[in-house]
């Protein structure tokens, strides 16, 4: 059974660029009008050690526009697994800065494409012990925004957010949710 050392991969100056651009983004946010989305997520983990996992998780979104049909844009959730077949517990912890553009459909709907970087923590409870694993890279997804109200979107997409070589080698999620304008 493979095991993560906590030391695996050096992603801490890629976890610092990404806490410094979402302090930048939130505070842009506060000041542009923007907007805040919380979504539940279906996340897929592909790994090594079992075929495939399908961990429920809850996402939020901040986001503000920077040009007609183009928004920057980052997410901060994560999911959980239990008793999976090789750990008690498996965690995923992801964060991610896009940029993301918008398509209209009609009067009161947009499909969207979204790119960026993510950053991925995943961490593996065997024996009351826990294994940790970081992955970072480009990220992209896309979607479908629907108006509800003037200040209330429901949102549908499907995000990719890392591929990687290793024991983890992918996590994407399905989200559906809502977003608030302020």
């Amino acid at each position: 059974m493979a095991r993560f050392d906590k030391n695996s991969r050096n992603t801490r100056g890629r976890a610092a660029m990404l806490t410094l651009l979402a302090g930048l983004a939130v505070s842009g946010v506060a000041q542009a009008g923007g907007y805040i989305g919380l979504d539940g997520s279906s996340l897929n983990i592909e790994s090594d050690l079992d075929d495939e996992l399908n961990p429920g998780g809850i996402r939020l979104r901040l986001g503000m526009p920077v040009a007609p049909m183009l928004d920057v844009e980052l997410h901060l959730g994560g999911g959980s697994e239990s008793q999976t077949t090789a750990a008690d517990r498996l965690t995923a912890v992801y964060m991610g800065a896009f940029v993301k553009g918008y398509l209209p459909v009609g009067r009161h709907s947009a499909f969207y494409v979204l790119g960026g970087l993510s950053a991925v923590d995943y961490t593996q409870t065997i024996d009351r012990r826990d294994f940790s694993d970081e992955r970072s890279g480009f990220s992209y997804g896309f979607g479908l925004e629907t108006e509800l109200s003037r200040r209330l979107d429901l949102s549908a997409d499907y995000v990719r957010y890392v591929s990687d070589d290793g024991p983890f080698s992918e996590l994407s999620s399905v989200s559906l949710g809502v977003k608030l304008y302020f």
